[in-house]
């Protein structure tokens, strides 16, 4: 079997981006992060991707209800579905939120968590992904590439399993 072309950085991303904006992929993507117990990360990139789509054109109060309902849900301290980012991130939210008038919270407000939580999902969590028969799925569903190539090895993905060195080029 030939070995498939090394995807670029651009090209896995495509393929991530494929998958969690197509109604089905996002599905498939949420089952496996739930087994792996980190569906707060898909959870939240969305919840922002809505959020962005209806902005304030909805009406300021919805807007500021939105986002002090995905600070208790996702930012705080005890949230139930606490997102795993940086330090810094999280205390720039708390401190647009925490005792601040709803008012001024901006429309970005939650933008460089949901790009921390992207980059996670598709560095760590889609790489683990693309092992498996829901991503075979996904991927015939959307022309997506089966076979990935990973420092000179091939893996087929995902039905055989099976790691053969690629040919050298």
């Amino acid at each position: 079997m030939p070995a498939s072309p090394r995807l670029s950085p651009n090209e896995w991303q495509f393929a991530f981006d494929h998958v969690i904006y197509d109604v089905d992929g996002r599905a498939q993507f949420t089952k496996f992060l739930q087994s792996e117990y980190s569906e707060e990360n898909i959870l939240f990139w969305w919840a922002v991707e809505e959020l962005k789509a209806v902005g304030i054109s909805e009406g300021r109060a919805k807007f500021e209800s939105t986002v002090q309902e995905m600070y208790d849900t996702f930012i705080a301290a005890e949230s139930p579905l606490a997102i795993n980012i940086d330090h810094d991130t999280r205390t720039d939210i708390i401190g647009l939120v925490e005792g601040k008038d709803p008012s001024t919270f901006p429309e970005n407000i939650y933008e460089r968590a949901q790009a921390h939580v992207y980059r996670l999902m598709e560095k760590d969590c889609f790489s683990r992904f693309v092992h498996t028969s829901a991503y075979k799925d996904v991927a015939k569903k959307l022309s997506l590439p089966q076979t990935f190539r990973f420092n000179g090895i091939t893996r087929l993905q995902p039905s055989t399993a099976v790691i053969v060195q690629a040919a050298s080029n």
